[in-house]
This record gives structure tokens, C-alpha cells and sequence, in this order.
């Protein structure tokens, strides 16, 4: 879908404020409310926009321990990939495809080290994982994450 500087900015506020209504999404822009709405159902409805989403402290949330994993699965043996969205494995918040060593990388949150090595227990003997590599996230930098640019 070919996107003029009118549904970047629509993009934009909505990355800002994914609560906004219509109305006022219009007065920013500016469009009339018309316009703005048939853009905003023309952006959803093509998938640009695939959702907006409240964004959760994983801290005030009771999973303080945040982590990067890295997977390698055994050769030969298909990975249970499905298994990782079920019950269980709600820690999981992200997984990747990935080039290199690894085969996949997920974005955990735990509420305790526990539970992160539960996770990691699991990963190998119900998932089929032969190795593991974590990484403790300390903070995530200030400006990140950023909202995507559309080209």
C-alpha cells in the first residue's frame, strides 16, 4: 500500500497515543473527520496498522526479572515452536527467527530467577532445546523502544 506524508503523521500520533479518538486524531493532522476516518479504516484494513496495544512495566506488573534468550534446537529434531504460546510459557513475550548460531530469541519476563530457570528447563525438555544462552536486561535506553518509520 502506497502511504503519503498524511498516513505517516495518522501513524505517528497513533504510536504516540494509541487512545485518541478519531476527532481528535482529525484536529491534528488536520483532516476533516471524514477524511480522517476513511484513512484510519483504510490503514487498518490494508494491515498497516495491525493493532494498538497498551504497553505494560513488566516490574508493576509482577514479572521484575526481564531477559533475552537465545535457543539452539537439536539438529534433526523439529522445534515445538507451538508448545511456546501455550500454557506455561507466558513468560515468553517475543520469540524471533534468527540467522547465525541460534535459532530463535525470546523476550522473557519473569517474576523471579525461579521461574527464569523453570523457563529455561522447559525450553529444553519440552521444546527440544540443546542450548540456551540469557542475558539479563538491566533497562531498556531512553527513546527506545521507538516507534517504526513507514517508508
Amino acid at each position: 500500500m502506497a502511504m503519503d506524508a498524511t498516513d505517516r503523521m495518522i501513524i505517528d500520533e497513533l504510536q504516540r497515543d494509541g487512545r485518541i479518538s478519531v476527532t481528535e486524531l482529525a484536529d491534528r493532522i488536520p483532516l476533516s473527520l471524514s477524511a480522517t476516518s476513511e484513512r484510519l479504516k483504510r490503514l487498518l484494513d490494508s494491515g498497516v496498522i495491525a493493532g494498538v496495544h497498551a504497553q505494560i512495566d513488566p516490574t508493576l506488573a509482577g514479572r521484575s526479572i526481564e531477559a533475552m534468550v537465545d535457543v539452539r534446537f537439536t539438529p534433526g529434531v523439529s522445534p515445538g515452536y507451538p508448545a511456546m504460546v501455550g500454557p506455561g510459557f507466558e513468560a515468553v513475550l517475543d520469540a524471533v527467527d534468527l540467522t547465525g548460531r541460534f535459532d530463535i530469541q525470546l523476550r522473557v519476563a519473569t517474576k523471579d530467577v525461579a521461574e527464569l530457570d523453570e523457563l529455561l528447563r522447559r525450553l529444553k525438555e519440552e521444546c527440544g532445546a540443546e542450548e540456551t544462552n540469557t542475558r539479563l536486561i538491566l533497562r531498556t535506553l531512553d527513546g527506545f523502544p521507538r516507534p517504526l518509520t513507514p517508508q
